[in-house]
């Protein structure tokens, strides 16, 4: 998903909700870009979550446009596989909401906003057997400007679809 307001887009039509929760049952992978992750009404993160495994949203959500370093939090993961840490401009959202029980996604990238370490990008295993991966930017790097971003999205896909990502030096 690349659009705006992901997680209020899946669930105001009730049969795409359905859809990709059977999906998602199948163990179907589910990937969302830029604010497919989230929605401004807090009533859409529960929705979100069961399918994504994180999301932002309602008067919670944090985002802030700025040039910062961002830092891999887990090198094992294969989504990382070969990803430095590296510095990008965009609008970060941060704070995300985590689906319970925590652990079964988790940040794959941490930025310094605020002061604060923020999420940037998830990824996890989901209880049904499905993967998903979410990344927050996109929102003045263009897919194809920036070596990190394309492998981070592309290994991010890759591994969702339960594809082997390639060792990259």
């Amino acid at each position: 998903m690349f659009l705006t307001q992901g997680a209020e887009w899946i669930q105001l039509d009730p049969q795409r909700h359905a859809a990709l929760k059977r999906l998602a049952q199948r163990g179907g992978a589910i990937t969302a870009l830029h604010w497919a992750v989230g929605a401004k009404d807090a009533k859409y993160i529960d929705g979100q979550l069961e399918l994504l495994g994180g999301t932002r949203g309602g008067p919670q959500r944090k985002y802030k446009v700025l040039e910062t370093g961002l830092t891999v939090a887990d090198r094992q993961h294969p989504i990382t596989t070969g990803l430095s840490d590296f510095r990008i401009n965009d609008e970060f959202y941060y704070r995300l909401d985590f689906v319970k029980p925590p652990g079964s996604v988790h940040p794959l990238l941490t930025a310094r906003i605020d002061d604060n370490d923020g999420d940037g990008v998830l990824g996890g295993d989901r209880p049904d057997g499905g993967r998903s991966f979410g990344f927050v930017g996109l929102h003045f790097t263009a897919i194809g400007s920036a070596r990190s971003i394309d492998v981070l999205v592309t290994q991010g896909i890759v591994w969702t679809l339960h594809l082997p990502v390639q060792k990259r030096d």
